[in-house]
């Protein structure tokens, strides 16, 4: 997809509230357009890495949820953060590509961006030679045999570390069906993991506190 959007820093505009931003965007404010951007688009590629993992087509993916945002721009109320609503846009658009099963989870490493914080740091891996990108890669690998709809509960609420009720706004779903989703994909991604020679000897410390992370 050719990149319609501003991928360099804007000139400094003064930063108003969501519903100011979002007013100066429908008005046809270049800057304003520049500036929804620059402020969210780094964190949204983030959500998408993290419940895609290492694919192709992230900057895509990026670029759809700005272009579908600005098409509903007008329908935003403010009921929540424009990141929020933002994030919700692109979630969608992660599950339609998860759904059609058109993911190029072959990408060389040395194109995926290091996230900021691992979730699973190399350290707690000692003499098993897989760093934490090439660790997800394999993790990632194992979650496609997940359904989308759980998959992405679960690593919304264990790597993102949202609270069940956001998980649930965020995939306009009921914490009831959150939470179910967590438990059966926890638990559907252990049964890989011991299944998986390479990783069998690694569960404890990839099942550890952080994945039994209780949705209560």
């Amino acid at each position: 997809m050719t990149s319609m959007w501003p991928l360099s820093r804007p000139q400094p505009v003064e930063t108003g509230s969501d519903a100011e931003l979002v007013r100066r965007c429908l008005s046809g404010d270049r800057a304003a357009v520049a500036e929804l951007y620059e402020q969210h688009a780094g964190p949204i590629a983030r959500v998408l890495q993290r419940t895609l993992g290492p694919v192709a087509e992230i900057e895509d993916l990026v670029q759809t949820t700005f272009v579908e945002a600005m098409e509903s721009l007008e329908r935003f109320r403010g009921a929540s953060s424009l990141r929020t609503w933002l994030t919700r846009i692109a979630l969608h658009g992660a599950h339609r590509h998860l759904r059609s099963g058109k993911v190029r989870r072959h990408v060389p490493l040395e194109l995926v961006a290091e996230p900021e914080e691992p979730a699973i740091a190399a350290e707690a891996l000692p003499g098993h030679g897989l760093d934490e990108r090439r660790l997800s890669a394999r993790l990632h690998g194992l979650l496609d045999q997940i359904s989308p709809k759980k998959r992405m509960a679960f690593l919304l609420f264990v790597v993102e570390q949202k609270p069940v009720e956001e998980v649930a706004r965020l995939m306009d779903a009921t914490e009831t069906a959150t939470r179910s989703r967590v438990f059966f994909a926890r638990r559907e991604l252990r049964a890989l993991i011991e299944a998986d020679p390479a990783l069998a000897s690694l569960t404890e410390s990839l099942l550890g506190d952080v994945l039994e992370r209780s949705t209560t």
